[in-house]
């Protein structure tokens, strides 16, 4: 091989390696930028069921409360009558139990939304990556359903090093994290 062809192939090594080591750091950038997105997505859903959560005990408290304080129950009332049974107590460990059916509409009215989606909004802007946020609660809610669910699905945008060669200038990424709390 003549000494200038040796050039012109190391020229054109040079180019491929620099091309395949962008490619590999863009990569590797998406990467990360995806999971802190997802972090971050988790953390808003996680944080908006947060609300709801707070809110199930405070409405459960009270009758928790009563419950306590109620004698034990006694299936024959101690006169050996056939067939007496007692109520079922619900776990005081289980603040779901001890909900009825108005407080689980409730949980779901329109303040709840508000102040659950404030929650996750303000949680999901803390990263500063973020172009666009949608939370969607309660998302897909059946009242004699066993759970109440928060979506919450982050947009951001991403510069990319390899961008002007593939056309264009940012990367588009799209995350989303679902959490739920029971309410049956």
């Amino acid at each position: 091989m003549k000494r200038g062809q040796a050039i012109v192939v190391v020229a054109i090594l040079l180019m491929v390696v620099l091309l395949l080591l962008a490619v590999a750091v863009d990569v590797g950038r998406l990467f990360v930028a995806r999971a802190r997105l997802q972090r971050a997505a988790q953390a808003a859903a996680d944080a908006g069921i947060g609300i709801v959560a707070d809110r199930m005990v405070t409405l459960a408290i009270p009758r928790l409360t009563e419950g306590a304080a109620r004698a034990a129950c006694v299936p024959d009332a101690g006169y050996g009558t056939p067939g007496a049974s007692c109520t079922a107590t619900p776990s005081p460990r289980r603040a779901e139990q001890w909900l009825t059916d108005a407080d689980r509409s409730e949980l779901v009215a329109p303040a709840v939304q508000t102040q659950a989606a404030a929650e996750a909004l303000a949680y999901a802007r803390r990263n500063g990556l973020v172009t666009a946020i949608v939370v969607g609660y309660p998302d897909g809610y059946l009242p004699q359903g066993p759970t109440i669910k928060m979506r919450v699905s982050i947009r951001a945008e991403m510069d990319l090093l390899f961008s002007g060669l593939l056309g264009g200038d940012e990367l588009h990424l799209e995350v989303e994290a679902l959490s739920e709390i029971r309410q049956r």
